[in-house]
């Protein structure tokens, strides 16, 4: 364990109080690094997890080390949101290392996660179908580091024995309802038991897929930040296959999703790139993309369809964070109209289905063909609202305006609307 780049850093150790955790803080600490403890009391096992962490506690305190045990409600985060025990667990105390981390409370968090719980992990994740990114196993990532990595379970166990490190066994381990469990204890040791250095093997394999998934990472086109959401260029989809679902990936990323797409997801985002401009598809996670003239967008659900207020003249609309209001001016300049020509009952809403619009001096026609003549962004068409009065749009907030409300030598009330954040 090279501890080098650590030095000067405050670290916190996860400590759980079984061997790969000790051992890691007994390793740390013969290296110079005192780092803070933190462990997790996940309300799963009762007065055995209590007794753990009173076990950690007790040890850090002994090492003159600073410790925070922190309680948390695995069974009932679970069950509020439809988890397994295993994930709700994780995601609890990931949340808590984020707010740690963010905190500036600890500059890195170490775990001990080693080389049979990335061979576990790998395994894992080929079965339940991954990519190459899945075979990259347990990395270390900003904010996070794995001094253990590369020591297998035999190893820490020895050098446990060797150091008379003192540490618990969790009873949760040996049941193999739990499908990391299920692996640990049924399959890795049969393939062991034919293929010795299983885990080394794994490693080599996690390796070269890093190599690959940085490869990729370098080649990648970055999404563009548009309104709503993010934007695909055409030209992310020119490239490479492998890196074309790298960049469709790490956009869906920036939107929040923290969770791989599959393999499926990938498919029809490229097909949906084929098509025509205007289609679109549903992803997982609420995410939803479409074909537009200049590439695909990822967006998060539209919320506010059903948004509609009354049209008020000296009145401002926020719809998705732009701020909308009129103006008075004196003559005549692009997208001008005539105040006086709106009728009463006017509102300021989203596009509905069936909303015509005529432009000036044009013909009558869907809302919808309007957009597609003019080559209006489609990620654009749901999210910016119009002045209609039952389903005539009349003005196209920040953009043009009807017929209906053009400006003639009579007009006395000229507006614009005016567009801000």
């Amino acid at each position: 364990m090279d501890v080098t780049s650590l030095k000067g850093k405050k670290i916190a150790a996860a400590v759980s109080g079984g061997v790969d955790s000790m051992v890691m803080l007994d390793m740390l600490l013969k290296q110079g690094i005192s780092p803070a403890v933190i462990n997790f009391e996940h309300g799963i096992r009762g007065e055995e997890s209590t007794s753990d962490s009173a076990f950690v506690a007790d040890r850090a305190k002994e090492l003159g080390l600073d410790c925070r045990v922190i309680a948390l409600d695995a069974p009932g985060y679970a069950a509020r949101n439809g988890k397994g025990i295993e994930e709700a667990a994780r995601e609890l105390r990931y949340r808590e290392f984020d707010r740690i981390l963010a905190a500036g409370e600890a500059d890195l968090i170490a775990l001990a996660h080693h080389a049979d719980d990335n061979a576990e992990t790998v395994l894992m994740r080929i079965i339940r179908g991954t990519g190459i990114k899945g075979l990259c196993g347990i990395t270390d990532r900003p904010g996070y580091i794995h001094p253990l990595i590369d020591m297998t379970r035999s190893e820490i166990e020895e050098y446990a024995l060797k150091n008379g490190i003192e540490y618990r066994t969790d009873s949760t381990n040996a049941d193999d309802a739990y499908t990391r469990n299920f692996i640990r204890l049924r399959l890795i040791p049969a393939i062991k038991e034919r293929f010795p250095g299983f885990e080394r093997r794994v490693a080599r394999l996690s390796e070269a897929a890093k190599e690959v998934e940085d490869l990729t990472d370098s080649l990648k086109t970055a999404p563009v930040q548009v309104k709503g959401g993010l934007l695909l260029p055409n030209e992310a989809f020119l490239q490479h296959i492998a890196v074309v679902k790298k960049s469709i990936g790490d956009a869906v990323k920036q939107l929040g999703i923290t969770r791989d797409m599959e393999a499926a997801n990938f498919r029809d985002v490229i097909k949906l790139y084929d098509g025509e401009v205007g289609k679109k598809l549903s992803l997982p996670f609420g995410i939803e993309a479409r074909r537009e003239w200049e590439g695909v967008s990822f967006m998060r659900p539209i919320l506010e369809k059903a948004l509609e207020m009354p049209f008020e003249i000296a009145g401002k609309y926020d719809f998705f964070g732009t701020v909308y209001e009129f103006s008075a001016i004196k003559g005549i300049e692009k997208g001008c109209f005539d105040a006086a020509k709106i009728p009463c009952g006017a509102v300021v809403r989203l596009p509905k289905k069936g909303d015509r619009f005529r432009r000036y001096k044009g013909k009558d026609k869907a809302l919808g063909d309007y957009y597609t003549d003019v080559k209006y962004p489609t990620r654009l068409r749901e999210m910016t609202p119009v002045l209609a009065a039952g389903d005539r749009v009349l003005l196209i907030m920040g953009g043009e305006v009807s017929d209906e409300l053009k400006v003639d030598q009579n007009s006395e009330h000229i507006y614009v609307c005016k567009v801000g954040v």
